[in-house]
């Protein structure tokens, strides 16, 4: 209770209930201005990291989005590499080298939307991927027919490549893929739900510089096992790239394919009897199915961790190796 100056009665002042609404106006204030200096923030390191790094990779623009690739001339067919969420055509540096060196086949490595110095896109199907991966194909001059090679959500990318162009397509190497029966159960969903929904707010913290704040404490998602294998020189690059938008929203938008079953590429026999090679822990994996058991080999894989490319890049090697000793032998008979 407090006596007014102005009254000669008793009155209760609110005083608890102003401080209240004047707080939380101050912390509002307070959290959008946080935003805006994160934003400004945000902007100014990309801009100081554009100016600094420099592409290595020639690129090409498909609709109008700027794609990387490296392609290395060696042989009549051209061995097509497309990888893990979250990493980059650095996962393949251990399978093209010997695979240059003997010559036996030109290679070609990219970088999916978002990834590297390529420009982002806000959602890309794994069917709009492969048709990307196609135009980059063409307007890089990787000569035909190709040996598509996908790891783990690359192998999504090479199912639908397949079911839209198979006549370009020899034969496939799949290591540890996802099955899009399997990516359909409830069991996989909830697996996959936290990483999708974490990814989302991880996308949208890399405008404000959040994402970069909760990386330095270790709060983010990262592949250790990708850095690790990779040199000074392209962790160097990579570390630049990881926290920015573009590619904190290119890992959400397949983690988001892969939660909505975004693909439906793999039905029985979509290969036929072109030869199929599976690097996998389940020797009775179902997406056998898209090839004919006589021109399909299973390896079973002894090492665990991705991506397997960079654990165990020879049992990759020897894959593309026999894909193409039975494609060279097919293509005698005909």
């Amino acid at each position: 209770m407090k006596l007014l100056s102005h009254s000669n009665g008793i009155h209760k002042v609110e005083k608890d209930k102003i401080s209240k609404r004047r707080m939380l106006k101050k912390c509002s204030i307070s959290f959008i201005g946080l935003l805006i200096f994160g934003f400004v923030i945000q902007m100014i390191t990309n801009v100081v990291d554009n100016t600094r790094l420099k592409s290595r990779f020639k690129y090409v623009r498909i609709n109008g989005k700027k794609m990387e690739y490296k392609i290395k001339a060696g042989g009549e067919y051209t061995v097509v590499f497309d990888g893990a969420i979250g990493t980059n055509m650095y996962e393949w540096d251990q399978v093209c080298k010997p695979i240059e060196d003997e010559k036996k086949a030109s290679t070609f490595i990219y970088n999916r939307s978002g990834y590297g110095f390529n420009d982002g896109e806000d959602v890309r199907t794994p069917e709009d991927q492969a048709k990307d991966l196609k135009l980059l194909l063409r307007k890089s001059g990787a000569l035909e027919p190709y040996i598509l090679v996908g790891e783990e959500y690359g192998s999504l990318v090479i199912t639908n490549f397949i079911s839209l162009y198979p006549d370009s397509v020899a034969g496939v190497v799949l290591v540890n893929p996802i099955c899009e029966e399997q990516a359909k159960t409830s069991e996989f969903k909830k697996d996959i739900k936290f990483k999708y929904y974490r990814s989302e707010f991880e996308s949208i913290g890399a405008n404000f510089s959040l994402t970069s704040l909760l990386s330095k404490i270790g709060l983010t998602m990262e592949n250790s096992i990708f850095k690790e294998h990779i040199t000074e020189s392209e962790l160097y690059e990579f570390n630049s790239f990881k926290n920015k938008n573009k590619y904190k929203n290119a890992v959400s938008n397949e983690l988001g394919n892969l939660y909505k079953s975004s693909s439906n590429s793999q039905v029985t026999g979509l290969l036929g009897n072109k030869p199929l090679y599976l690097i996998t822990d389940n020797e009775e994996d179902p997406i056998k199915k898209i090839g004919e058991s006589a021109s399909t080999t299973v390896y079973k894989e002894e090492i665990d961790g991705s991506p397997f490319s960079l654990l165990d890049s020879n049992a990759i090697v020897n894959g593309v190796n026999s894909v193409l000793k039975d494609v060279k032998k097919s293509a005698k008979k005909q």
